[in-house]
């Protein structure tokens, strides 16, 4: 339907197949020929680094749908190069723990100038966009100041420091969003969720949450039809650190308990064909619709069926 707007969250690494999907064939679909989509990204794992402002899951995001990602790691440009981050470690007589490509780099310079300027998150983003030739809107879910901590036995982490500086390996405690309270959300990320929303499969911690606790975006969530990816292929993850975490929280790691945290709202889920039939009608005895498919993304065939899959429920 022309002019009709549909809102992807998403994640990073995990949702960067979904993002390209979907951008490449929901608007093409019979059903949504001509929709908008409006990629909301998170933004809790942002940080300073090097004296740069780093936003992974918005440049991962970006990366993904200029056809640039470097599939094989997940984040990155495709056959970057890291000259740069080599001589500053040679410079400087240190190891870094965070890799950064010159491309990569490039973006953050340019983002750490506008942001320093006065420049919101929202609108510099908006610029680099337009600059790389990008259609679509990645929408940061917000402004404001909003980043994922991991209490620890080795003291509070950045979640960067927990998942990439340390690989994972600290015993989590808790886990908070600092600056969750006061944040808005990106007046545009209630806008394309107010009829159609779909949740990539993504880390429901680090990726998901921060995003959905802003504030309105659960109750303009419940009024929409929302359809959800699950992020796990019976007890394993697409990527990243979901399973410890949850694990920390007290939940199991599946997708039931992913369906649960998201039972407020969420309206229709995809899960694999291997999932356990217990765990089918766990989820479906929490109110929601399951369907069972291939939720793996390998190569374009899979991009249009998963973009067609999800068209057929929304």
């Amino acid at each position: 339907m022309e002019n009709q707007k549909i809102g992807i969250i998403g994640g990073g690494s995990g949702s960067s197949k979904f993002v390209s999907a979907f951008a490449n064939y929901l608007p093409s679909s019979e059903d949504f020929s001509g929709a908008q989509l409006g990629f909301i990204a998170n933004v809790a794992d942002n940080f300073w680094h090097k004296g740069l402002f780093i936003c992974p899951d918005v440049d991962i995001t970006t990366y993904a749908l200029a056809r640039k990602l470097d599939l094989s790691k997940g984040w990155g440009v495709q056959s970057d190069t890291t000259s740069t981050l080599q001589a500053f470690d040679t410079v400087a007589n240190v190891s870094s723990w965070f890799q950064l490509g010159d491309q990569d780099l490039a973006l953050s310079i340019k983002r750490t100038e506008m942001f320093q300027k006065g420049w919101s998150l929202s609108r510099l983003t908006e610029v680099i966009l337009r600059n790389l030739g990008i259609a679509h809107q990645i929408i940061p879910a917000t402004d404001d100041f909003l980043e994922t901590f991991v209490l620890t036995q080795l003291g509070i982490l950045h979640l960067q420091e927990f998942w990439v500086k340390n690989k994972g390996l600290p015993t989590v405690r808790n886990i908070y969003y600092a600056g969750i309270e006061g944040a808005l959300p990106d007046p545009r990320a209630i806008e394309f969720c107010r009829n159609k929303a779909v949740i990539c499969p993504a880390n429901p911690i680090t990726s998901i949450l921060p995003i959905i606790r802003l504030k309105g975006i659960s109750k303009i969530l419940k009024k929409s039809r929302v359809a959800g990816i699950s992020p796990f292929v019976r007890a394993s993850a697409f990527s990243g650190p979901a399973p410890k975490l949850m694990r920390s929280l007290g939940m199991e790691t599946s997708s039931f308990d992913v369906a649960k945290l998201y039972s407020s709202f969420l309206k229709v889920f995809l899960v694999s064909t291997e999932e356990d039939p217990s765990t089918i009608s766990r989820i479906r005895e929490l109110g929601i619709e399951v369907v069972q498919t291939n939720i793996l993304v390998r190569d374009e065939a899979d991009k249009a069926r998963i973009s067609g899959e999800i068209a057929a429920v929304l």
